[in-house]
């Protein structure tokens, strides 16, 4: 009798200890979890801390040299070449300026004037040589500009391939809605437009871009690099793709101040037709700022417009890893 009791008692000692041990695990698997949540909160406020600061150091910056060189922003300028980097303890923080310019912007398509938007036949022109030299098909083409156009304008009247209100808000559409009658904000935007889906998103994705402004084409010759051979060729009708990548891979790192040197330097080539206004300086860029801490990172992407009197402004910004 004495010595079943003593192994009853052995069994709820054994139980309750295993029960105790059970709760702490689980108290000590709550307390890491918390203290993770906290670690993380604090890494998502020093982020966006981070991230402005960086925004307002990259545009003061820029607005300086803009005024310092007005005519000239080029690929061995030192806030595109110097990115600035701060270490200390276990933290990184890493902030890069790229000119944004070099881009079809797809609201190019369209020219704005009173009040109205109007096609843009040189941008649509360049469109198509973009399109084209991935063989895409000529009604694929046409259906993609009516669709875009008919989705930025302001008027209810269908293109030959166009869609309109009636499709994008009727009943076999989903989700139903309406055209914007506005100029892109985004690229992703074009998802919507179903002639989009029928063409290698990837194109898009690589080639063009959403800046937010209409009229032609601009970009910035001297920040040219080996990737925009392709944007080159668009805008210059008499051109072949290898000619655009011989010139994109032959601008100076110093860059070019006028049209007639950067004629002058190519000049067995026929430049006679442009679909673009060429510039040599930019009044779009990018900052990307990392931020590491520990084993966390955080990055984040902001494009600034500087208007005619220099002043920056931030019209996209783009957060990853908070």
């Amino acid at each position: 009798m004495f010595s079943k009791n003593k192994g009853v008692v052995l069994i709820t000692t054994l139980f309750v200890i295993l029960l105790l041990s059970a709760i702490s695990v689980s108290f000590g698997n709550k307390y890491l979890i918390a203290l993770k949540r906290d670690q993380y909160a604090e890494f998502q406020i020093k982020s966006l801390n981070i991230f402005r600061n960086s925004e307002i150091y990259s545009i003061d910056i820029i607005e300086k040299e803009l005024r310092y060189n007005l005519n000239k922003v080029s690929r061995n300028n030192p806030i595109l070449l110097n990115p600035f980097e701060l270490n200390f303890d276990t933290s990184k923080i890493k902030i890069k300026i790229e000119d944004a310019s070099s881009c079809f912007n797809i609201n190019s398509l369209v020219l704005y004037k009173d009040n109205k938007f109007f096609d843009n036949q040189k941008s649509i022109e360049a469109f198509k040589r973009i399109l084209l030299i991935y063989e895409i098909n000529d009604r694929d083409i046409d259906e993609a500009i009516d669709q875009i156009l008919d989705w930025i304008d302001h008027d209810s009247d269908p293109r030959i391939s166009g869609l309109e209100d009636y499709y994008y808000s009727g009943p076999l559409h989903q989700p139903q809605e309406f055209t914007s009658k506005r100029l892109f904000v985004k690229i992703d935007e074009l998802k919507n437009i179903p002639a989009i889906r029928n063409i290698d998103w990837n194109i898009f994705k690589n080639n063009f871009c959403a800046l937010p402004h209409s009229g032609n084409i601009s970009f910035n010759i001297n920040t040219l690099g080996k990737d925009d051979a392709l944007l080159l060729y668009a805008v210059f009708p008499n051109i072949d793709l290898q000619e655009a990548e011989f010139i994109v891979s032959n601008i100076p790192d110093e860059g070019y101040t006028d049209m007639q040197s950067f004629f002058e330097d190519f000049s067995d080539i026929n430049f006679n037709k442009r679909y673009a206004d060429l510039s040599f300086t930019s009044n779009i860029f990018e900052i990307k700022t990392t931020f590491e801490l520990n084993d966390l990172k955080s990055s984040s992407e902001s494009k600034i417009i500087f208007n005619s009197n220099k002043n920056g402004y931030i019209f996209s910004r783009f957060y990853n890893g908070i």
